[in-house]
């Protein structure tokens, strides 16, 4: 079979390759918003919201859905970068398939190309101890901070700890706000956001286990807050719960689980070969005793506010009207509340005894909407409130506080950044067309890989409006290599900066997926007679 032939048959690259054209605009921070109209029509600014909405019926599309939910899930940034690479990579694979390249040393020569870029990021790394002092004030910038390797984030709380100048939580706070301004990726007012809630915790380093959201539509968006506890929209039934409840101290009940009859926790297995009496009876009259017990239990502990887990029966919190259920209550959430009130988490209502109960809530509605305000003592627990006169927009606001929020925790947690407005990929490109290889298919495909970087690059400039055209991207582009080649470092807008971890493994993930992709094809093709052996070498997705 020859090569082109087999290139216009592996489908599954040519699906990668035009999925990822439709997220282009979302690259960079000037991100075009694509109104999604379908049953629920939504506005939405991100790979993951929009592969959500798409109609993915071929299974590399699937797989890139999977691939970037993952991505979203562990660090909720780094979807744009991942999508565009799986399609400018996949156009990489095709046109080797089509030089008549075998698909091992594709794999081969591909792997190369990532790793010489890796070692890129590795080698220029910014601590995020001097990308704070790059930030600060004039009058702080040149004071003197003890030297120290910052590998870590408790390393950087001790430098300045001990500095004569960054002593002070002030000043350390400061520290902060200078490296969050540095990954907001112009997102100012959601980075302002997560700053505010970051000092209500009064902690350094960002617990994005304690934070959570609650979007609000009506007022609005300079009316977004953070507030110590928790904080959660109301029906109006509950709203009149709250009414009556707030101003007391309240005990507390947690459940880890569904607040409902039928609810079994994971692992549970019915005995075989027994049936209960009970099962006898019409589930109506089941949930209906079951409803009976629950209210007795609650009310003979005097328990006023039920958090659970998973979702509440309606019944259950129609039939009451002096305890307050909220329900999808985040496991964080519950385990904040646990220790600072006492409470022990239940798999199951009945199960709830006075040993089970917290103390010492309050309970409090916001002031000009329907949302209940939920507080214990000494809680790091934080809810930052969205809001926004356009209810279509209140997604977009919530989906860039949990970037900002997770781009700053990461950059705490990695130590270091990586210079962002695609100066880190100029570099790339850079080692890449340099790198010596004796073989020349090889050379060939990292030119390849440094076209595809090109190609980002390009658009990144294009989107943020730095240039007017690809062409004039490309001569910035050529410009900037030359610079490398004469020894000088490369321009850029020095206050952007990137997640070193989270850029490196959405460029892992991109490749992954593409080599999947043109592994799965070429079985397709070829009966699977080329590459067999390839399975073991490919990562898990």
């Amino acid at each position: 079979m020859s090569g082109s032939v087999a290139e216009r048959r592996h489908i599954g690259l040519q699906h990668l390759e035009a999925i990822s054209a439709s997220t282009h605009t979302f690259l960079g921070p000037n991100k075009l918003l694509k109104w999604i109209r379908d049953e629920d029509p939504v506005l939405v600014s991100t790979c993951p919201r929009l592969l959500q909405r798409l109609e993915l019926d071929c299974s590399a599309g699937q797989l890139l859905h999977e691939t970037v939910q993952a991505q979203q899930k562990l660090f909720h940034s780094g979807t744009g970068a991942l999508v565009f690479l799986t399609g400018a990579w996949s156009r990489v694979a095709q046109e080797c398939l089509n030089r008549g390249i075998s698909v091992l040393d594709i794999k081969t020569a591909m792997r190369k190309a990532l790793e010489v870029s890796l070692q890129v990021c590795q080698q220029s790394a910014v601590s995020v101890r001097e990308v704070s002092r790059r930030r600060l004030k004039p009058e702080l910038r040149d004071t003197e901070v003890q030297c120290m390797d910052v590998e870590h984030p408790h390393d950087l709380r001790r430098t300045l700890k001990h500095s004569r100048h960054f002593g002070s939580h002030e000043n350390a706070a400061n520290d902060t706000s200078s490296i969050a301004e540095a990954v907001s990726h112009g997102c100012e007012s959601s980075m302002r956001l997560v700053l505010k809630a970051c000092k209500l915790q009064s902690t350094q380093d960002l617990d994005i286990q304690k934070l959570v959201t609650c979007c609000i539509p009506g007022p609005s968006e300079e009316r977004s807050c953070a507030l110590h506890g928790y904080v959660t929209l109301l029906s109006v039934q509950q709203a009149s719960v709250v009414q009556s409840l707030q101003g007391q101290r309240l005990n507390i009940a947690l459940v880890s689980g569904d607040l409902r009859e039928t609810y079994r926790h994971v692992g549970f297995n019915r005995p075989a070969n027994i049936t209960r009496i009970a099962d006898r009876a019409s589930s109506a009259s089941v949930e209906e005793r079951w409803i009976e017990t629950a209210l007795r239990i609650v009310h003979a502990l005097g328990v006023g506010v039920v958090l659970a887990h998973g979702a509440v029966d309606d019944k259950l919190k129609d039939r009451c009207s002096s305890v307050l259920f909220i329900e999808g209550v985040k496991s964080g959430v519950l385990k904040d509340f646990s220790a600072r009130t006492g409470a022990v988490p239940v798999s199951y209502i009945t199960q709830l005894d006075e040993r089970c109960v917290g103390r010492g809530v309050t309970l409090s509605r916001c002031e000009g909407h329907e949302s209940a305000w939920i507080v214990s003592a000494n809680s790091s627990l934080v809810t930052a409130v969205i809001t926004s006169s356009v209810p279509a927009k209140l997604q977009i606001l919530e989906d860039e506080f949990w970037s900002c929020a997770h781009r700053l925790h990461q950059a705490l947690k990695d130590g270091k950044l990586l210079r962002g407005s695609g100066v880190t990929e100029i570099l790339c490109i850079h080692k890449l067309r340099q790198y010596q290889s004796e073989n020349p298919l090889e050379k060939l495909v990292l030119e390849l890989m440094a076209d595809a970087w090109m190609d980002y690059v390009s658009t990144l400039m294009l989107n943020s409006g730095s240039v007017a055209s690809k062409a004039e991207a490309w001569t910035a582009i050529a410009r900037q290599r030359r610079r490398c080649e004469d020894g000088e470092p490369v321009l850029g807008d020095f206050g952007v900066y990137d997640n070193m971890t989270v850029k490196t493994e959405a460029w892992r993930r991109a490749l992954d997926l593409v080599l999947l992709v043109l592994q799965s094809d070429t079985e397709i093709i070829t009966g699977g007679r080329e590459g067999e052996d390839l399975y073991n070498e490919l990562m898990c997705l």
